[in-house]
């Protein structure tokens, strides 16, 4: 079963690898989308094979390394979405566009990037949640503090508060895999602030 893993892992970082130096990235949007989407929906296909061809005993044992092979898909996504981002900056004509578009373009551009990683790591939340059952997820204080079964606006409240870092209030996580999502996302969303920066300096100020 390692060599399994170790195998699947390997091919999806080739295949991620493969996608994010095509060449296909600079001609048109369909080609784009499918760049952006390919290495997620093959890992979600190897995963899937996984689940539904395995034993229970199997899965059950290496039920870490499939968390862990899971994460790795959800987070390939990550480098694509900043290339998909920074090619359709690119691609705008900057000096054509007047100060005032480029100051509603930049804070539009600017909430869409952050609304992506939080939409991003709720769905993973859910994911993670409907995988583990009850031994990983987020307990409620308004259920004395029991555990809750995760439906997407719970996620994405909770993903906002991470990305934020609001603080827990009304949710708190418990098991590990779900400690590593929110430090995870605390750390993206300060590194995705950060692109969002140097995004929005390119377009405020690149002359073409």
């Amino acid at each position: 079963m390692p060599i399994l893993l170790l195998i699947q892992t390997a091919m999806l970082l080739l295949f991620w690898y493969f996608c994010f130096r095509h060449s296909a990235w600079h001609r048109n949007w369909l080609c784009k989308i499918i760049l952006f989407l390919a290495p997620f929906v093959f890992g979600c296909i190897v995963l899937w094979l996984d689940l539904h061809h395995l034993p229970l005993e199997v899965l059950r044992q290496w039920h870490n390394a499939f968390c862990c092979f899971s994460t790795l898909v959800v987070l390939l996504l990550l480098p694509q979405w900043y290339k998909l981002m920074w090619l359709s900056l690119t691609a705008l004509p900057v000096k054509k566009i007047s100060e005032n578009t480029k100051l509603l373009f930049t804070t539009l551009f600017s909430v869409i990037m952050m609304l992506a990683i939080i939409f991003f790591f709720a769905l993973y939340f859910l994911w993670l949640d409907s995988l583990s059952g009850y031994t990983q997820g987020l307990r409620s204080a308004y259920l004395n503090f029991q555990p809750v079964l995760l439906d997407f606006p719970t996620a994405f409240f909770f993903s906002f508060s991470c990305y934020f870092s609001l603080g827990y209030g009304a949710y708190y996580p418990y098991g590990n895999w779900f400690y590593l999502l929110v430090f995870l996302e605390c750390l993206i969303a300060l590194i995705n602030n950060g692109i969002i920066i140097f995004y929005a300096f390119h377009l405020l100020f690149e002359r073409k």
